[in-house]
């Protein structure tokens, strides 16, 4: 199934040119990357540093092209598919394993950010590892092996969290598992504990996962000290500022977003197995709960939301589903025996999680055949892309640079932008991240060869003088269309 999973990752992945405009922010920061500039102190990036550090190599390796860069995301989505399957089969033996596993396999949301270059694949995909050696871990807490589930999954949950702070409700359920842990050892008689050495590896093992996640933690950021203060306005101060800025969206963006993404079948099956955990007094339902609340209340705080955010949502449900698994021997003695009274309720709960099941799954995979048969339009249309990226080869050398409100389409040249300009978004212009005199400053730089105006961004209020201050120090070669607001699209060189 994993190389079912990778076929469905690399089919087509090339195709469309452009799924999100963060693919060119951050093909545009790994550019910068592969010509030295470091981040936060002289690339603007907004995530926690795992994220591009991990794509890099692939990056590198592959050909430095925006599909090397969907490939890095492709492969360390894997993690997901292996989470599942771990998680699944901690909390249902190899039935909920199989589940879980399928339930991720199909889900169109997790294929999808699986293939686009953002960090929201793999945070959740590292995420749903943490989460399923936890369980592991508390299944099998004694002896080395616990010892070793305990580490990875503590160094799994730091590499997931500072890829991107989206999964950060993945400590709920890591943390619970722990408190139950220690909360249940208090409880235990003396007389029932195991051998010494295996019981002082039960206590000291959550202790060995939180120095895993300290010194992971440690390592990621050590290489940014110096440059601490910028990278703390980036990965924190600025998302603060952000959801200030958009606080507005509650009503009229997030809540219709979050329900459309609670509407699924996925949802139906997560429900379906918390019932089901319930009346069969699954205390691990608490801490899936957890999960799925944290990450409701993270969503719901998020600001702007985008579609892409909902993904999140998919490992909490994917393991109550797993929890909620059909007792299939149960249901087998049952069939066998008749209508016997004590087996009948279990028997009916797990006939009904095999249609709520078989449903979800019909109806993630027939999702699954329309998004490889109709594949999500691109952002912006391939033709004007490929036309601008011809252009800025003839009017622009290697080694110039390129101000864009559309950094794909200078990436596409084969040209970079100013390191500090890779993200040119409307949220870094609206929260003043990105300011007029910002980009007349990186203008007059002798490196500086052209200026694209290809969406609306840099006709925003907040920058709108800056067509004006081109029009004086640069010449108009091309004038393309109009943008979505009706704006001119122009290339301006000088």
């Amino acid at each position: 199934m994993l190389a079912i999973g990778l076929g469905m990752r690399l089919y087509q992945l090339g195709q469309p040119l452009e799924r999100d405009f963060d693919e060119g922010v951050y093909l545009q920061s790994l550019r910068a990357m592969s010509h030295g500039f470091a981040l936060y102190s002289q690339t603007f990036y907004s995530q926690p540093p795992f994220f591009l550090e991990s794509v890099f190599p692939i990056y590198a390796l592959a050909g430095q092209t925006l599909w090397a860069g969907r490939l890095a995301i492709a492969l360390l989505s894997l993690c997901g598919l292996i989470g599942a399957w771990l998680l699944g089969k901690a909390l249902q033996g190899y039935t909920g394993a199989f589940i879980a596993l399928l339930l991720t396999l199909t889900s169109v949301s997790f294929l999808n950010e699986s293939r686009v270059l953002q960090a929201d694949g793999p945070s959740v995909a590292l995420s749903l590892l943490a989460v399923g050696l936890a369980f592991h871990w508390w299944q099998k807490p004694a002896g080395w092996r616990g010892l070793l589930l305990a580490i990875l999954s503590g160094a799994a949950l730091a590499l997931s969290i500072f890829t991107k702070f989206l999964v950060a409700p993945a400590l709920l359920p890591v943390a619970s598992l722990v408190l139950a842990r220690y909360w249940q050892l208090r409880r235990s008689p003396q007389g029932e504990a195991s051998p010494a050495q295996h019981q002082r590896l039960v206590l000291w093992a959550p202790v060995a996962g939180i120095l895993a996640f300290l010194l992971v933690t440690l390592l990621l950021f050590l290489p940014f000290l110096a440059s601490f203060p910028v990278m703390f306005q980036s990965i924190v101060s600025f998302h603060t500022q952000s959801s200030e800025s958009f606080r507005y969206t509650l009503r009229t963006l997030t809540l219709p977003l979050l329900a459309q993404g609670l509407l699924t079948p996925l949802t139906l099956a997560g429900l379906a197995g918390t019932i089901i955990a319930g009346l069969r007094r699954d205390w691990r339902v608490v801490p899936l709960l957890l999960w799925l609340g944290g990450t409701l209340a993270v969503l719901l705080e998020q600001r702007p939301l985008f579609a892409h955010h909902l993904i999140a949502l998919v490992p909490p449900f994917v393991g109550l589903s797993a929890l909620g698994s059909p007792d299939l021997a149960a249901l087998r003695r049952w069939l066998q025996a008749g209508s016997r009274e004590s087996q009948r309720y279990p028997a009916l709960a797990s006939s009904i999680m095999v249609i709520v099941l078989a449903i979800s799954c019909t109806y993630a995979f027939g999702q699954d055949i329309l998004y490889f048969r109709q594949p999500p339009h691109p952002v912006t249309p391939v033709g004007p892309l490929q036309r601008v990226a011809t252009d800025l080869e003839h009017f622009t050398k290697p080694g110039d640079m390129v101000i864009s409100d559309e950094p794909l389409a200078v990436a596409l040249a084969g040209r970079d932008t100013p390191p500090w300009l890779v993200d040119t978004s409307s949220v870094r212009i609206h929260t003043g991240y990105l300011t007029l005199q910002d980009l007349i400053t990186a203008s007059q730089e002798p490196q500086v060869r052209a200026v694209l105006f290809f969406s609306s961004r840099f006709h925003l209020p907040e920058v709108e003088g800056y067509h004006s201050w081109v029009a004086q120090h640069f010449h108009l070669v091309r004038t393309y269309g109009k943008d979505g607001t009706g704006h001119p699209q122009e290339l301006w060189v000088r």
